[in-house]
């Protein structure tokens, strides 16, 4: 059996498994939203927009592509202690030779309450509707059926029989947050999170038995200093779904630089290991409104035979807008005239 071959099976193992699953990316804090509708509005800012795109295997014929762009900003209320914040999510997922494309269009909305007068400890519960569509094209694939017994030819039927080759579906996740943040650089952000509540029908045969399995993510993620200038950041994932699950843990180092004309600057530098699947790497850099991530997974489980340890690229870009008080004097130091 050759190497191709090797990859086509394994390609095919991992196709039934996508069907099933989630997308996902290895910086999971740098998709906020994506990972639990409770952190949004959960920043130091007024609007924060999040853009993710993950690249994997790239050693196989047709690489997984996953892109997602999300905004999320808080309301402007007279309660005191209350905010409510809104959001949007949309993800669009392609694997494998059909082209099975995932897009996800979700609203997200959540209630966050000051526990603390002095701004603190927080709590937030948020909620995650949605629409999903599944599609995939018949047309980009080839079947036994049209083989001659000579060569291929691709006016010949298939023979196979699909009711559709597109599904939508509504869907809903909901989660609760808890951030308490002593300063900039002090604080512990932890979450539950629970996805595809109304568990939609995945079947493309009309087969309502086949449903997509709730998924529960519990996060956990601290900072602290530990010298002037550098941050330890631990992080910890762990999720269900169905009969599959997932452990991510993590550790960075974050090193502010000098500050230039008073704009902090940071570089994070470290990395998370997925259990039984791979090591990723990670470099993140904070400069002014903008953070800045970029990683690599280094495949370590079986499926190295058709990888070569190769695994995904991903990219994180957080841009988060602050509006700036404008100075008023209390006194006028010059004529008004001036």
């Amino acid at each position: 059996m050759n190497k191709y071959k090797v990859i086509f099976i394994l390609i095919v193992c991992c196709s039934s498994f996508a069907f099933a699953q989630d997308i996902h990316f290895s910086q999971f804090n740098a998709s906020p939203q994506n990972l639990n509708p409770a952190q949004t509005g959960l920043f130091d800012g007024d609007w924060r927009f999040v853009g993710n795109h993950r690249r994997q295997w790239s050693v196989i014929p047709v690489p997984y592509s996953t892109f997602s762009l999300s905004t999320d900003t808080r309301l402007k209320t007279k309660l005191q202690n209350d905010v409510p914040a809104l959001g949007m999510i949309v993800n669009t997922d392609k694997a494998g030779d059909s082209k099975f494309t995932t897009t996800q269009v979700f609203a997200t909305a959540s209630y966050i309450k000051k526990l603390s007068s002095d701004s603190t400890n927080f709590i937030s519960i948020g909620v995650q509707p949605g629409i999903t569509t599944k599609s995939f094209n018949v047309n980009a694939l080839t079947f036994d059926n049209q083989y001659n017994g000579d060569h291929y030819n691709a006016a010949l039927g298939s023979g196979e029989n699909f009711n559709t080759t597109r599904i939508t579906y509504f869907d809903l996740g909901a989660g609760l947050a808890y951030l308490w943040r002593k300063n900039r650089r002090t604080q512990i952000n932890i979450g539950f999170s629970a996805f595809h509540l109304n568990r939609p029908k995945q079947s493309f045969f009309d087969n309502r038995d086949i449903k997509l399995d709730i998924k529960t993510t519990y996060s956990g993620m601290a900072e602290f200093p530990v010298a002037e200038q550098l941050d330890v950041i631990p992080t910890i994932l762990y999720q269900r779904q169905g009969k599959f699950n997932e452990t991510v843990v993590g550790l960075f180092g974050k090193y502010y630089l000098k500050p230039v004309n008073d704009i902090p600057t940071a570089i994070s530098l470290g990395g998370f290991y997925r259990l039984k699947d791979a090591f990723i790497v990670v470099a993140n850099m904070d400069y002014r409104n903008f953070n800045v991530g970029i990683s690599y997974d280094i495949n370590t489980s079986k499926l190295i035979a058709a990888t070569s340890h190769r695994g995904g690229f991903e990219i994180s870009v957080i841009y988060i807008f602050k509006k700036i008080a404008p100075f008023v004097a209390k006194k006028r130091v010059c004529p008004i005239y001036m």
